[in-house]
């Protein structure tokens, strides 16, 4: 999607396009954080994530042969990353420091962005 640039000086004849173009921008970016995508499966493998780049909902489906983290990258107020482990192992995989799930533990983690850091804000056993 193409966000429009504030022009320098604003044509009254043009006002209404432009409050078409930003309503049509404004929708587009509220729905983008409320749509539950699901990204396919990360594999066994270390990965940063970055709001409004990476699906909100991250899925670990591939048991882990090593101990694997999940760094949180870019985040603003609100953002927010589900990351779903399916795939089990003998080995644990961390969340941004802020849950490390276990060895074996099928489980989900969700974190948000307070606008300052991300916070843990729901660990469940699947």
């Amino acid at each position: 999607m193409r966000i429009p640039q504030a022009p320098d000086r604003y044509d009254r004849t043009n006002e209404a396009e432009l409050r078409a173009i930003l309503e049509q921008a404004v929708s587009a970016l509220e729905l983008r954080g409320s749509i539950h995508t699901m990204s396919t499966d990360r594999g066994d493998a270390n990965v940063t994530l970055v709001a409004g780049t990476d699906l909100n909902v991250q899925r670990f489906a591939t048991a882990l042969g090593a101990n694997r983290t999940v760094t949180l990258g870019f985040g603003a107020n609100g953002s927010w990353f589900r990351v779903v482990r399916t795939g089990l192992g003998a080995f644990t995989l961390d969340i941004g420091g802020l849950k490390t799930i276990p060895s074996a533990t099928a489980a989900v983690v969700e974190v948000t962005h307070d606008g300052t850091a991300w916070r843990l804000t729901d660990y469940s056993p699947l």
